[in-house]
């Protein structure tokens, strides 16, 4: 279908938009809410979400062990590279780090831990 000209004809799309407020605003997703695909049942796309997906895929009912294991590679590297003191001060900080991080949330774990072996250590 081309003109005299040997063109062919322009084709246009016109696309209208309904305002927020309008119908079906309560069916469109939220622009803050990342879909994740966890309510479809798909796995997580972010880089996390599809770490803890493989681990749970591949080590299932171990996951506790596999992380524990993660860690122990970490703090033997860390051993070799910066050395035993090093190292300690850094856990001893990341520890207080989490406890202060756990008491700001409501819910201090670790406080409540060390309260429950000093008292018993008392008497």
């Amino acid at each position: 279908m081309a003109d005299e000209r040997g063109a062919k004809p322009r084709v246009e799309f016109k696309v209208e938009l309904e305002d927020a407020g309008e119908k079906d605003a309560g069916q469109r997703p939220s622009a803050d809410v990342p879909d994740d695909g966890a309510a479809s049942g798909e796995p997580a796309r972010d880089g996390l979400g599809c770490v803890r997906d493989w681990v749970r895929r591949t080590f299932p009912g171990g996951e506790g062990a596999f992380w524990g294991g993660v860690v122990g590679l970490v703090a033997a590297i860390a051993f070799l590279v910066l050395g035993v003191w090093y190292t300690a001060v850094i856990a001893a900080f990341v520890l207080v780090g989490v406890a202060v991080g756990q008491a700001v949330d409501g819910d201090p774990k670790i406080w409540n831990l060390i309260r429950s072996l000093s008292s018993h250590n008392q008497g």
